[in-house]
């Protein structure tokens, strides 16, 4: 079985975006997701986090990846949870960030995230310090290879505000630009972060390698009241349109992800609520594959999403219409792993 990492991987580093005008947060709550793009040239596949749970003394994430297919056509759908102290949430300075599928939920001592105490030094100081315990499977238990650290140290002397995708907007956060260089004995990493600048919810944003490795987080998404201004019932009721990005599928395929299982149950809510309405259901891909193809995969998960709604949770089919277009109509050119991710999608309108 293999290793999992509960920071998010992705093929290419991002450059900076301009900044926005306003900066936002991003709230620490159940149901927060981050999600990151693998890319390779059959397409892209994305690997999320989400806080399962946050209780009085521990909080749960839950990783879950689906991998492209090997070469027998097969897609390796991984998930896997952890448990996490809150006190070691605040104040570990040890960072375990990968495990494997055999081990026990908990690692007392460490964190597999960026801590509130590292926030909170590099804010006041401009530095950190910081110990990694890289890890890796044998003969069906998991040893500590290495145990490197090192000083995290700013870049630059105030916040760097990055332009995410936050439940489907593009959102200013501000963020904490470090450098390391952490080693034990002759053994020598070096990388660079962008980290959220808050620290009741710390989260490594972007990471790049020195030897080439890098990571990026291309979409963040958590859930929002039922009568907000943004919630999908009020873009419903408004303006007869929502923009949906927290249903997931399969690499290439229509299969829906059981992560996607509270938007579903978010969707299916406000069609109880107003019963008189009626959703057309549509889905859009990024360019990656031919227009045939994307176009009948984008009709195919729209159908899919439809199907959970009726068989899972009782809307009435009649009620329901579905299509499907391909990679016409995009939101964001599909230059960059993130452009893709606002690409894939689900739209519901209101007939």
């Amino acid at each position: 079985m293999r290793l999992h990492r509960f920071t998010v991987i992705a093929a290419v580093f991002m450059g900076l975006p301009a900044a926005a005008a306003e900066v936002h947060q991003v709230p620490f709550v159940v149901g927060l997701t981050t999600t990151s793009t693998v890319s390779e040239p059959r397409g892209d596949y994305e690997t999320l986090e989400v806080l399962q749970d946050i209780g009085r003394d521990f909080i749960t994430l839950v990783r879950s990846s689906d991998a492209a297919p090997n070469d027998d056509g097969e897609i390796t759908d991984l998930s896997i949870s952890r448990r996490v102290r809150l006190q070691d949430l605040h104040n570990s300075r040890f960072l375990r960030t990968y495990f494997h599928t055999s081990d026990p939920q908990e690692f007392p001592g460490t964190s597999p995230l960026v801590t509130s105490v590292m926030i909170n030094e590099l804010r006041a100081t401009g530095h950190t310090h910081v110990t990694y315990l890289d890890v890796e499977p044998q003969f069906g238990m998991t040893f500590v290879k290495h145990t490197v650290s090192g000083d995290l140290i700013r870049v630059e002397p105030g916040p760097v505000e990055l332009t995410m995708l936050v439940n489907g907007s593009r959102i200013a956060l501000r963020t904490l630009h470090v450098k390391a260089r952490v080693t034990d004995g002759d053994y020598v990493r070096e990388f660079e972060q962008f980290l959220l600048d808050d620290a009741a919810n710390p989260m490594v944003l972007r990471s790049r390698g020195s030897k080439g490795s890098s990571a990026v987080v291309v979409k963040i998404e958590f859930p929002v009241p039922p009568g907000a201004a943004d919630s999908m019932e009020q873009q419903l009721s408004k303006q007869r349109k929502a923009v949906v990005y927290g249903i997931y599928f399969a690499f290439a395929h229509a299969d829906i992800r059981p992560v996607s299982e509270r938007v579903l149950q978010e969707i299916a809510q406000v069609m109880k609520k107003n019963p008189d309405w009626k959703l057309r259901i549509d889905g859009h891909t990024d360019n990656i594959g031919g227009d045939k193809s994307n176009l009948e995969l984008s009709q195919r998960r729209a159908a899919s999403v439809k199907s959970a709604l009726v068989q899972r949770y009782g809307i009435a089919a009649d009620r329901l219409s579905t299509g499907g277009y391909g990679a016409s109509q995009p939101q964001e050119k599909n230059d960059t792993p993130e452009g893709r991710a606002r690409n894939r999608r689900v739209v519901l309108t209101r007939e």
